[in-house]
């Protein structure tokens, strides 16, 4: 999964995921948050599930965020 390449080439990275392996979202959770940090973006992860069928793959977008101002406050300097 090489979510950094997709989102730099992109600016999205697709994945269709197995319901019965959560652990694949968790992974993929993290490789987000991971680019996220090395591009210095804030990245969403989306998912959504067939209503039809307990077993139909999970599908997950990972994209960069609205920007909505500085993610971390700049630091007041003492006067």
């Amino acid at each position: 999964m090489d979510v950094l390449a997709h989102l730099e080439q992109n600016g999205e990275y697709r994945a269709l995921l197995d319901p019965g392996t959560p652990q694949q979202l968790v992974d993929l959770r993290w490789a987000a948050l991971r680019a996220g940090r090395q591009l210095g973006r804030t990245v969403k992860v989306l998912t959504t599930q067939a209503v039809d069928s307990e077993n139909a793959p999970i599908s997950a977008q990972v994209r960069f965020a609205a920007a909505h101002g500085q993610a971390i406050p700049s630091q007041r300097l003492p006067e």
